[in-house]
């Protein structure tokens, strides 16, 4: 049987064919579930506790890791238009579901689905796009340019999508996907043929029980971390719970790799490959300063909640920074450049932006002085995620890539992004709980400064019409309210400054990490990574 060479009809202009996949791609930084920006609407409008949307609303990324290798399996199965042309219309369903049924379990579970169809459409996009641009086999060009088309999609969609969630209501975003996905069926129907462009291979040698295994193991996993700070850790038996049910999953899983014929993730590449685990680990490391941006955001939604479009302003200033890092690292690195000079850089960028925001801090700030800060986290973030992508996948064969993807984007999205998440609230939680016990032992009649503005406020309070019981109360109400703001941002201050410190460190432990220097591109890595 003959097999078409390419997926295009045959009518489609050369000169067309790249940039309508790049657009492709960032239509599907549009198809979006549950965001940070709608977890706190979703949160007040249903009664839920902001805990759990914010569990579901990350658990996309738990299916986007877990549909990897099902999809590899997928592609040899259906025509490559029948996959794309089926996850785009599940896509478009199910997006519409949830923007016309008013049922607030529906919107938590869609985002684990929602997680695994992006991730099919995405891995079908790059390889097209990678077999229209040859010189995209090299490593970090692949990096340099895909990072650039998808962050700076998922910076564009934060600049669109959060006025109208301000102005509109938020179950909107549900309608802004549906057009997107919708927009991509009708290109897709245009640009791609219906022939097959491989053997067919069933369906059934798909590893449904480690797939069930792996996602059980990090949805549990994900619950113990957002779930800590509110249920004290190991003092609930839901924690206790959790953690026993993730290392039963996480034993069996690992078992089951060891002992079936085709493992759904071969976790052998971390030891035939040292680049494999040496990369991964300093991916989360980036993660622990990339999280960082849970005190900026918190910040900022403290001092601009009330200025309308200000997340936009946050998402344009970061996708200026990604503009540059990430291209012009690719091209440094595929000109030669030393991987420990960019990661040192980078590093060094995190440690000057936690420091400046360090001593930006205070109770009445302009925007303007968040600028700097902002963009430096995002160039530090493009340059690092970009030099030890391209580490990591640097001679790895084309049959172990596949897993090597599944490791790094696991480590990345479901590891390092919940424990980010859950190192800085919780440190931040437990900071301003010390600091504020500290500042309340000088709350007394002693301090001339506590009397003063004890008696303003009250003065204030009776000015309007309330009896001295009661505005006495008031007075004491705002002050202790005043002193938990300026508890918050001491610790706000004290961490950002630690956090600089560690990543100056990094920055330069890396240098005497010889080993991102051992393997140079060989013949190797010729084929197509995706």
């Amino acid at each position: 049987m003959a097999y078409a060479l390419s997926p295009y009809r045959s009518y489609i202009p050369r000169l067309i064919k790249g940039p309508v996949i790049i657009l492709l791609i960032l239509l599907q930084s549009f198809v979006l579930g549950i965001t940070s920006t709608t977890a706190s609407r979703l949160s007040a409008f249903y009664g839920i506790e902001p805990e759990t949307v914010v569990w579901f609303s990350q658990i996309g990324a738990v299916g986007m890791v877990a549909i990897i290798p099902v999809y590899y399996r997928l592609r040899m199965y259906f025509k490559k238009a029948d996959l794309l042309q089926l996850a785009l219309c599940l896509q478009v369903l199910l997006a519409l579901l949830c923007f016309t049924v008013d049922y607030a379990p529906l919107l938590l579970v869609t985002n684990f689905f929602m997680g695994m169809l992006k991730l099919i459409c995405l891995l079908d996009f790059i390889s097209v796009l990678t077999a229209n641009y040859p010189v995209m086999r090299h490593r970090a060009l692949f990096y340099g340019i895909y990072y650039t088309i998808a962050r700076i999609g998922g910076e564009l969609a934060d600049i669109f999508v959060n006025p109208v969630l301000e102005d509109y209501d938020w179950r909107d975003i549900y309608l802004i996907s549906a057009v997107s996905a919708s927009i991509c069926i009708i290109i897709c129907a245009v640009l791609f043929h219906r022939q097959r462009m491989h053997r067919k291979v069933p369906l059934y040698q798909v590893d449904w029980l480690s797939m069930f295994l792996f996602a059980a193991a990090a949805l549990l996993f994900c619950y113990m971390l957002t779930y800590g700070k509110t249920l004290d850790w190991f003092e609930d038996e839901t924690i206790l719970y959790a953690l026993v049910g993730c290392c039963i999953s996480t034993l069996l899983f690992v078992y089951r790799q060891y002992h079936v014929k085709r493992p759904f993730w071969n976790l052998r590449v971390f030891s035939l490959y040292r680049q494999v685990p040496l990369g991964i680990a300093f991916m989360l490391v980036l993660y622990v300063f990339y999280s960082t941006n849970f005190l900026f955001n918190y910040y900022a939604g403290y001092n601009f909640r009330e200025e309308e479009n200000y997340l936009s302003q946050v998402a344009f200033i970061t996708l200026c920074a990604y503009l540059v890092s990430f291209p012009l690292t690719g091209l440094l690195l595929y000109k030669g450049i030393q991987r420990r000079v960019m990661l040192c850089i980078g590093f060094l960028s995190y440690a000057g932006s936690l420091y400046l925001f360090c001593n930006s801090i205070q109770t009445s700030a302009s925007f303007e002085g968040l600028v700097l800060p902002y963009l430096m986290q995002g160039m530090a973030y493009g340059m690092v995620l970009t030099t030890l992508s391209t580490f990591a996948a640097t001679n790895i064969p084309r049959e172990m890539n596949a897993d090597r993807v599944m490791g790094s984007l696991s480590f990345r999205y479901i590891i390092g992004s919940f424990a980010g998440y859950s190192l800085y609230s919780n440190w931040l939680f437990r900071s301003t709980v010390v600091h504020a016990s500290r500042l309340s032992e000088g709350l007394t009649y002693e301090n001339p400064l506590y009397h003063t503005e004890l008696n303003s406020f009250r003065a204030l309070y009776l000015s309007h019409g309330m009896d001295m019981q009661d505005a006495t109360a008031a007075a004491l109400a705002t002050i202790q309210k005043k002193l938990q703001l300026q508890a918050m941002l001491v610790s706000i201050r004290d961490i950002s400054m630690q956090a600089a410190i560690a990543a100056a460190i990094v920055a330069c432990v890396v240098l005497l990490v010889r080993k991102f220097e051992m393997h140079e591109m060989g013949v190797g890595n010729t084929y197509k990574i995706v």
